[in-house]
């Protein structure tokens, strides 16, 4: 299906269905997203960059990393509260571990 298509689909859908953001403007869709998200997906699927860059419909392999960094940035974000609060689990129990120990607490 041709992105031009698929945009005109959705937008109808928003329409249809009247779906506002918190404004109440209507949500705007861009089909560009459908490639960054199918991208990322191609990403965590372990798809080699050849076969990631023909799917997207590029020419050469080199577009294919910021896929890959996107991908590992959701994964940061996604995980960021449960590490953080993991962390701080650690260090709280790490007293009276002894000195080899205390550069788990220092922080980059």
């Amino acid at each position: 299906m041709q992105y031009n298509t698929v945009q005109n689909r959705v937008m109808a859908m928003i329409q249809k269905e009247d779906l506002r953001d918190d404004k109440g403007q209507l949500f705007g869709f861009g089909t560009h997203m459908f490639r960054h998200c199918y991208g990322i997906r191609l990403t965590e699927m372990h798809y080699d960059d050849w076969t990631i860059a023909k799917l997207l419909g590029h020419r050469s392999i080199k577009n294919v990393k910021y896929y890959r960094r996107m991908s590992l940035q959701i994964v940061a974000d996604e995980t960021r509260e449960v590490r953080e609060r993991k962390s701080r689990l650690i260090e709280k129990y790490l007293d009276g571990w002894g000195e080899e120990y205390e550069q788990v607490r220092q922080h980059d």
